[in-house]
């Protein structure tokens, strides 16, 4: 009987000691599980297993402990942006070069009187939606029939992008010399236009030995590149 009580009490003390043991484990690796680097080493957000914080505030990398995913912000972070390295290896958040469209409006139907060159604001606008380059392309029509042009049916009707609505500064322009159809509609070459951060502009018409009725019918951007 002595010798099972014994027995029964070396078992009692085995498992306490394992369960402790267990406890310890357990407690260690939760106390271990998070790490944090750089400024405000002490601070760790509940959900990172992994923070490196630089001294400006809000600039960090971290892990998140459920899904693995890595957050990096810098200040140069932002909705669509790709990480991207410079010839140092330092890295930051910039825009793809793969462009977008920007869709522009058509603005109103516009009189052109045949003073030689002549400039004329169609009410069309596009704005381009932060810095790079971008290529533009409209569509015209010519409601009614041209009522002055050369011999041959033949004028210059340019599509000009500026920075005014009120003054012709053109910062891009498609500069054709066409045939005059009244009712057709006619797309433009892509012109280029570079800005260097959001801008709008005002998409004109320029002309030359030409009077009559004109009116963009789509006007957009692609870019920036």
């Amino acid at each position: 009987m002595k010798t099972q009580i014994l027995l029964s009490k070396i078992s009692r003390t085995k498992l306490t000691s394992a369960l402790f043991a267990a406890a310890m484990l357990v407690g260690s690796s939760t106390a271990f599980a998070q790490v944090k680097i750089g400024t405000n080493p002490t601070t760790i957000e509940p959900n990172s297993n992994l923070e490196v914080e630089a001294s400006t505030p809000g600039r960090k990398t971290k892990i998140d402990k459920t899904t693995g995913q890595v957050t990096i912000t810098d200040g140069t972070e932002g909705a669509g942006k790709v990480l991207t390295s410079d010839a140092a290896g330092g890295t930051s958040w910039q825009n793809p070069l793969a462009g977008a469209m920007v869709n522009g409006t058509t603005g109103n139907q516009v009189t052109v009187t045949n003073t030689g060159t002549f400039a004329t604001y169609s009410g069309a606008t596009i704005t381009l939606p932060r810095a790079g380059t971008y290529m533009v392309t409209a569509q015209w029509t010519m409601p009614t029939a041209s009522t002055v042009y050369p011999v041959g049916n033949q004028a210059f009707i340019n599509t000009a992008l500026s920075t005014s609505p009120s003054t012709y500064d053109a910062v891009g322009v498609a500069a054709e010399w066409m045939v005059i159809a009244g009712g057709a509609y006619h797309t433009t070459p892509s012109f280029r236009v570079t800005v260097a951060g959001p801008q709008t502009l005002y998409f004109w018409f320029q002309t030359g030995f030409f009077s009559g009725e004109l009116r963009f019918t789509e006007t957009y951007a692609v870019g920036p590149f």
